[in-house]
């Protein structure tokens, strides 16, 4: 499964479970479990029916309870707990009860959702639980690219746990160079570095850091005087972040054609190449809001244009 394949499995579990958030008013974690965690795993390709796959009730050595799931590699070992939790209850209060029952089975990954929100956490054995994610329900199809690697397919192998961890850092670190641009490449590794994990750094942290410095280098050397004639004058911190909801299709053009709902005179021409399309959007002062997230928006404008989709090179 590929993250353009995953945006639209995603797209439609996040309508349907948004009908069942609306409809159905305090929610009961039985009912998250039934009607929002279950078609959840599903878009991510596993099968709840298949117990070698996904554990119900899965039991844990911490105070002989039991995990909301468990999902399974091949050989049977859980590499994810999922927790669902009230709605009240404090995110990282949830995130270090569920982390102790995953430490204690010895599954690396916690997943905690409401129905509404869903957090992924890293579990290492002796330090607290380290947030990867934290998204709303709308927020994950356009997130899809970073949560490739709890597809099934993977299986939560440490392949698909590294994805998961590098792409969480990649994301973490893009937000906070937009703020801190006048430093040299090897200064702003040093500092994200700092900022990110201090103490020991593992291979994943340490090359997700360096990708993410370089990805950002490379849009703001894009925004420089000597580039503003194609790639527009703002700097990236300047720019405002968009997602494929604010867009609606021109009534006057062609399939394919989009205007940004809050201010009509700025539009798109989803039929144009992803370097083009982004292109247009640096031009008009807007991004989206990551530089990983925009083969997501691509892709949501050509899917709602009933546009061919190929292969995505932003």
């Amino acid at each position: 499964m590929d993250a353009q394949d995953l945006q639209r499995r995603l797209s439609e579990f996040q309508v349907i479970a948004n009908e069942v958030l609306t409809d159905v008013k305090d929610i009961t974690p039985q009912q998250v479990k039934h009607w929002i965690v279950s078609p959840f795993l599903v878009s991510l390709g596993w099968d709840p029916h298949d117990k070698k796959q996904v554990y119900l009730d899965f039991p844990t050595k911490f105070d002989g309870g039991h995990a909301s799931y468990a999902l399974l590699d091949p050989s049977g070992r859980p590499r994810l707990v999922l927790e669902v939790y009230a709605a009240k209850t404090p995110v990282r209060s949830a995130a270090e009860e569920a982390a102790k029952k995953a430490r204690s089975v010895g599954a690396p990954l916690v997943l905690l959702t409401d129905g509404g929100e869903f957090s992924l956490w890293h579990v290492a054995e002796k330090e607290p639980p380290t947030p990867l994610f934290m998204l709303s329900l709308k927020d994950l199809p356009e997130n899809a690219e970073a949560l490739v690697g709890l597809a099934a397919e993977y299986r939560l192998s440490d392949t698909g746990i590294d994805a998961l961890r590098r792409s969480a850092i990649r994301l973490a670190v893009l937000q906070m160079l937009e703020d801190n641009s006048e430093k040299t490449f090897d200064a702003m590794v040093s500092w994200v570095k700092s900022q990110v994990a201090p103490g020991a750094l593992d291979e994943a942290t340490e090359s997700a850091i360096r990708d993410a410095t370089m990805l950002w280098l490379t849009e703001e050397h894009l925004s420089m005087p000597i580039f503003a004639g194609q790639q527009g004058p703002h700097r990236p911190h300047e720019l405002r972040p968009t997602n494929a909801r604010d867009w609606e299709q021109f009534p006057k053009g062609p399939a394919g054609t989009f205007q940004y709902k809050y201010d009509t005179s700025k539009t798109l021409d989803a039929r144009q190449s992803p370097k083009e399309v982004k292109q247009a959007l640096r031009m008009q002062g807007m991004r989206t809001h990551t530089a990983t997230a925009f083969g997501g928006f691509y892709y949501a404008l050509r899917q709602r244009a009933g546009l061919p989709m190929g292969a995505i090179d932003s």
